[in-house]
């Protein structure tokens, strides 16, 4: 059995599919399976657990062999040691954490939350004794989706950062990587930085967004606190804070890390990673008017 958490999130929700389609049992963890839609059948359980509330984990996780564990924003360290610390009194025996590019490089919360959090979990699960895997994704292509509805209303996408290159990684790869590291062999212990095959700003992405849909696009540059106010509508206050926080010193200092190539989604599926054009080919549709 193969816990699944963050089953109806980007990444999460095609981990659970494709372990199903492999034919593995799995067990999705959802704080409201009320409003979780999932397609049903015998190798799929559902159940009700919050990584904020230690005393829902321990049903979740009987019976559970490996975890699949995801969370995110500012109480990334704390849900992770929940999870980790109820996984170990349950016996699972191997947890794929979905970790972030840079924490290597994150050494206090101040100059770099973001990544603070992120290795604060990671040390929490190579602490505790059950086999891990790391995987540390740059940003997720479908982060562009927020530029989808002012594309299709005025041609125009809007961000903080406008030329700072950025190989981000489409999230179905970091599925797959995943799943291979639930699944096959030789990769308990390894850290895996997961990039696209090309480093793109934000300008050159929206060129390709453009092409693919035959318009002209135009990015437009918007302040900190513009951006700011956008995301509290969505995420926490000490969330968007260190979100903020972050794209400041990429703004500030630029950001050689998140446009570095790595050969580990290669390593690991034996092909090169998607591109942001194939990936963009295959969600235009969600950017037509």
């Amino acid at each position: 059995m193969i816990l699944v958490t963050g089953a109806t999130g980007n990444v999460g929700g095609k981990v659970l599919a494709l372990l199903r389609a492999d034919g593995h049992k799995v067990r999705a963890l959802t704080r409201d399976p009320g409003r979780a839609a999932f397609d049903g059948g015998a190798d799929l359980e559902v159940v009700a657990a919050d990584l904020g509330r230690p005393e829902t984990l321990a049903p979740a996780l009987d019976g559970v062999q490996k975890v699949f564990l995801m969370s995110l924003g500012a109480n990334k360290a704390t849900h992770d040691a929940h999870l980790v610390a109820a996984a170990r009194e349950a016996g699972v025996e191997h947890i794929v954490q979905l970790s972030t590019l840079g924490v290597e490089m994150a050494e206090d919360a101040e100059s770099n939350p973001l990544g603070h959090w992120h290795r604060v979990a990671e040390e929490a699960l190579r602490d505790s004794g059950i086999a891990w895997t790391i995987l540390r994704p740059n940003g997720f292509m479908s982060m562009n989706l927020g530029w989808a509805e002012s594309i299709k209303a005025e041609g125009v996408a809007r961000g903080p950062l406008a030329d700072v290159p950025e190989a981000i990684v489409d999230p179905r790869d970091i599925a797959e990587v995943a799943v291979r590291a639930l699944t096959g062999e030789g990769h308990r212990g390894e850290v895996y930085d997961l990039t696209g095959p090309q480093a793109l700003t934000a300008r050159e992405q929206l060129a390709v967004l453009g092409s693919l849909l035959g318009r002209d696009l135009r990015f437009e540059t918007v302040p900190l606190s513009v951006q700011r106010e956008m995301m509290l509508r969505h995420f926490s206050e000490e969330t968007v804070n260190g979100v903020i926080r972050t794209l400041q010193e990429a703004i500030e200092h630029g950001s050689e890390l998140h446009g570095r190539l790595s050969p580990d989604v290669r390593r690991v599926l034996g092909r090169e990673p998607r591109s942001f054009a194939a990936w963009a080919h295959d969600h235009l549709h969600l950017y037509r008017p």
